[in-house]
C-alpha cells in the first residue's frame, strides 16, 4: 500500500497522465501516513521541457506546481530547496509574478542549470 502511495505521488511529480486524476489521487495519498517522495531539479526540468515541446499543456503548469506544492509528503533536497521552493511559490500565481508561457519555462530551466 505504501509503495502505491509513493508511486501515485511520483506520478504527479512526473506528470504522467491527466492532471485531474493525478491531483485527486495524490491528494488522497497525501492524507495517509507514509514515506515522503522527493522533488528535484531533474523532475521539474523534465516537466518544463515537456511543456516547451508541447507534450504537456503549458497553461496547466500553474495547477501542477500548485498541487505539488500543497502536498505534505513531497520533500525537496537541501541543495535544491531554495530554487524549487521559489519555483513552486511563483508558478501557481502567474497573476502575481510572470505569465505562463514557453519563454518562462526556458528561463526557469536556465536558472536551474545543472547544479
Amino acid at each position: 500500500m505504501e509503495s502505491d502511495a509513493c508511486e501515485t505521488l511520483n506520478s504527479l511529480i512526473r506528470w504522467e497522465s491527466s492532471l485531474n486524476g493525478l491531483i485527486e489521487a495524490a491528494n488522497r495519498c497525501d492524507l495517509s501516513e507514509g514515506p515522503s517522495v522527493w522533488l528535484d531539479r531533474d523532475a521539474v526540468r523534465d516537466v518544463l521541457q515537456r511543456c516547451i515541446s508541447g507534450e504537456l499543456d503549458v497553461l496547466e503548469l500553474p495547477r501542477w506546481a500548485g498541487a505539488v506544492h500543497m502536498l505534505d509528503r513531497v520533500e525537496i533536497d537541501e541543495v535544491d530547496v531554495e530554487m524549487l521552493s521559489q519555483f513552486l511559490f511563483e508558478m501557481p500565481s502567474p497573476e502575481l509574478f510572470q505569465s505562463i508561457n514557453v519563454d518562462l519555462c526556458q528561463r526557469w530551466i536556465s536558472r536551474m542549470g545543472n547544479a
